[in-house]
C-alpha cells in the first residue's frame, strides 16, 4: 500500500438551516467583511440580505460586492480587492457557487499581498509560484455554497480568468482554503434546471478523475465512490424536481466528498478538467459542460492506460455485466459515460458551447500553459498532438 498524505483544514457546517451559523462563526475571522455574491442572482432569492442580516447581528460591518461574474476576471479581483482594501476589511465571505467562492479566495489573497493584480499570480505570471518568499498567505475567509457542483468550498484552488489571454487558470495555496464553509442544502432550492445540471456533471467529473488520477490514494479512493454513488442516485431526481430537498442534500454532500477528494486529499482532476478549463476560456461556457464535452474522447484515449481502474468506472457508473473481464469493462468505461451524459442530458460536443476548430491551437497552448499539472495527474502521458487530435474529436 502505497504512503499518502491528507488533510482538511476547513471546518465545515453540513445541513439545513447551518446558513445561521454564520453568526457564531463569523467574529473569529474579525469585525468587517466583504461580502462577495453572484451577480443579481443571491440577492433576488433574498440570500444576499439574509447573509448580511447574519453578519449584521454577529457585530460584523459588511460591505457588499454582489458583481461577481460566472467566470471571475482578473480586472474583477483586482477591483474588488481594492475595495477591500480601502474599506479595511478583515476577511472575505463568498456566496454563492464556484465563481463566488473563488473570488473571496483570490481577494483575500491579493489583498494580503497588499493589492496590485491578480494577474501576476496566475500561470505565467511573475509570482505564479505562490510558494516563494515573501507570498503571504491570504487574509481569513469564509464561503457559503449555494450550488452543488463546484467543490470550491473545501478545496484551496481558485480559478480567475485572464481576460487578455482569455485562458482561465486554477491556482491556490493552503492559505486559500476557507476556514469555514457552509454547506446548506435549503440554499440550492431554487436553482434553476439548467445550473442544477452543469454544476452536478461536475460533481461527477471531480469523482471520476480523482479516481483515474495518477495520484489518488486510498483516502481519496473512498471519497470519489461514494461521491459517484450519490450523484447517479440523485442528481436524476434534483433535475426533475429541484424542491426535492433529500435529493439536493445528498448532492450537497457529494458535492462536498468529490471536492475534499481533488483538494485536501491530495488527488487531483485529470486532461478532461485540463481541456474544459481552456474551453471555459474561451467561450465563458458553463465550466461542467466544457468536461461533457471533452470526456468521451479522453476516456477513449486512456481507458487502458489503468486497466483496473477503468474498469471499476464502469462498475461505478453502472455498467457491468456478468462474466466480462476488467480489460473488457475498461473498454466500455467511455461506453458507458456517454449513457450517463445522455441520462443527465449532457451528452454534448465542443461546438455546441460555441467552439470553433480555429480556437483549438489557442486551447491547447493553454492546456499546457496553466493547466500542466492537472493534464500530468491524467494515468497516460499526454503530449500537445495528443491534446488537438482529442479536440478535434470532440469538436
Amino acid at each position: 500500500m502505497k504512503n499518502f498524505e491528507f488533510s482538511v483544514p476547513t471546518s465545515v457546517y453540513f445541513g439545513s438551516g447551518e446558513v445561521n451559523k454564520v453568526k457564531d462563526l463569523a467574529p473569529n475571522l474579525g469585525k468587517k467583511a466583504l461580502l462577495l455574491a453572484a451577480a443579481e442572482t443571491m440577492r433576488n432569492l433574498g440570500y444576499l440580505s439574509k447573509v448580511e442580516s447574519l453578519l449584521k447581528k454577529a457585530g460584523i460591518s459588511v460591505v457588499i460586492s454582489d458583481d461577481v461574474a460566472p467566470n471571475p476576471r482578473d480586472k474583477d479581483i483586482n477591483r474588488q480587492t481594492e475595495l477591500f482594501l480601502e474599506e479595511k476589511c478583515d476577511f472575505t465571505v463568498g456566496l454563492g457557487g464556484g465563481s463566488a467562492m473563488d473570488s473571496a479566495k483570490a481577494v483575500a489573497f491579493l489583498a494580503a499581498q497588499g493589492g496590485g493584480t491578480i494577474r501576476d499570480y496566475l500561470a505565467g505570471g511573475d509570482k505564479a509560484d505562490l510558494s516563494l518568499p515573501g507570498i503571504k498567505g491570504a487574509f481569513p475567509i469564509m464561503v457559503i455554497t449555494t450550488t452543488a457542483g463546484t467543490g470550491s468550498e473545501t478545496t484551496p484552488w481558485w480559478v480567475i480568468t485572464n481576460t487578455d489571454d482569455h485562458e482561465k487558470p486554477g491556482t491556490g495555496n493552503d492559505s486559500t482554503c476557507a476556514a469555514y464553509a457552509i454547506v446548506d442544502p435549503d440554499l440550492m432550492v431554487s436553482l434553476p434546471e439548467s445550473v442544477t445540471r452543469s454544476t452536478g456533471i461536475d460533481v461527477l467529473f471531480h469523482a471520476m478523475e480523482a479516481y483515474i488520477a495518477n495520484i489518488a490514494t486510498p483516502f481519496t479512493d473512498i471519497l470519489a465512490r461514494e461521491a459517484i454513488r450519490l450523484v447517479l442516485e440523485n442528481l436524476g431526481k434534483v433535475l426533475e424536481n429541484g424542491n426535492d430537498t433529500e435529493a439536493r442534500s445528498r448532492m450537497a454532500w457529494a458535492n462536498t466528498l468529490a471536492g475534499i477528494a481533488i483538494g485536501e486529499g491530495k488527488s487531483g482532476t485529470v486532461g478532461i478538467h485540463a481541456m474544459g478549463h481552456s474551453i471555459g476560456g474561451q467561450t465563458d461556457a458553463p465550466h461542467g459542460l466544457t468536461m461533457a464535452s471533452v470526456s468521451l474522447p479522453f476516456m477513449r484515449k486512456t481507458c487502458l492506460s489503468d486497466i483496473s481502474r477503468y474498469a471499476d468506472v464502469t462498475r461505478m457508473l453502472g455498467f457491468a455485466e456478468e462474466g466480462m473481464s476488467d480489460k473488457e469493462l475498461a473498454k466500455m468505461s467511455p461506453e458507458a459515460l456517454e449513457k450517463i451524459l445522455v441520462r443527465f442530458g449532457c451528452n454534448i460536443r465542443m461546438s455546441d458551447l460555441g467552439v470553433e476548430e480555429s480556437m483549438i491551437e489557442a486551447m491547447t497552448d493553454s492546456v499546457f500553459k496553466t493547466m500542466a499539472p492537472v493534464l500530468e495527474c491524467s494515468l497516460m502521458e499526454l503530449n500537445r498532438e495528443d491534446v488537438i487530435r482529442l479536440y478535434k474529436e470532440a469538436l
